[in-house]
């Protein structure tokens, strides 16, 4: 996830979710989540603490 990016849509089939650390993933962790085919997404504006940060992804990304 990166911070204000495209939130979230919901998920399609399996899905994974990367939430990183307070000061963010640095960029060789970006790139190597990117290349394992990860999208860089985000929750939209919001910034969030780690603990409550995975449980809005899982509720974003879950089938409606």
């Amino acid at each position: 996830l990166v911070p204000g990016g495209a939130s979230l849509p919901p998920a399609i089939g399996p899905a994974a979710v990367l939430i990183g650390p307070e000061g963010g993933f640095t960029s060789a962790e970006v790139d190597g989540a990117l290349a394992s085919g990860f999208r860089a997404q985000g929750l939209g504006r919001w910034v969030l603490r780690t603990e409550t940060a995975a449980a809005v992804a899982v509720a974003m990304v879950a089938p409606r």
